[in-house]
């Protein structure tokens, strides 16, 4: 992830869209802190029913959040993507 994230943002700084090293580098921790977060919430519903195989992604306490948090973070990935092509083709 270190190389996928080093190349975005390189991608990031290279053209014209006029975003500082600061601002690309808080939006990076952004984007990682809400995927941290669904895949921490991820894990406790999952795991959480252990050793039955009750699973907890079907509750509501955890299936909200989890298409709250997994929709923010698709939306941003693909802001990032979309971005890092725009700074590209300038």
């Amino acid at each position: 992830m270190v190389s996928v994230k080093y190349g975005l943002n390189q991608l990031l700084l290279e053209n014209s869209l006029n975003l500082t090293q600061k601002q690309i580098t808080q939006f990076l921790f952004a984007v990682q802190g809400i995927g941290i977060m669904f895949v921490g919430i991820f894990l406790v519903a999952y795991l959480g029913g252990l050793p039955t195989t009750n699973v907890l992604h079907i509750e509501p306490v955890f299936r909200i959040p989890l298409a709250v948090f997994g929709l923010l973070f698709l939306v941003l990935v693909l802001a990032t993507l979309v971005l890092a092509a725009l700074r590209r083709k300038n």
